[in-house]
């Protein structure tokens, strides 16, 4: 079954309760921040609440920074899995991840 996108309303809805998200065409899109040294460590546990959702973002190095932009190919745009994988992007920054990495 293939998945639905998002009208431009629910869009804008979703994008009022995620802090820093913003829409970029087809996709979300949020620049966060970080040092060299913590990129590993929040790409990884980025990753691993991708893993539980079957959902992976794309995730860019910038000059502050690591970039999450988040897009359901299949489907050509934003879906509500897209919405789901922002909002445990957003635990993970929060320091609330399940399944969070950790620094050895």
């Amino acid at each position: 079954m293939a998945e639905e996108l998002l009208t431009d309303d629910e869009i804008d809805t979703a994008l009022a309760a995620l802090q820093g998200w913003r829409r970029d065409g087809d996709a979300l899109s949020k620049d966060v921040p970080v040092t060299p040294d913590s990129h590993e460590w929040l790409s990884e546990a980025v990753m691993n609440e991708a893993d539980v959702l079957d959902h992976h973002p794309d995730i860019e190095s910038t000059d502050s920074g690591i970039r999450f932009r988040l897009s359901t190919h299949s489907a050509g745009g934003v879906t509500a899995r897209d919405v789901e994988l922002a909002a445990r992007i957003d635990q993970v920054l929060e320091g609330g991840a399940r399944d969070r990495a950790t620094p050895s």
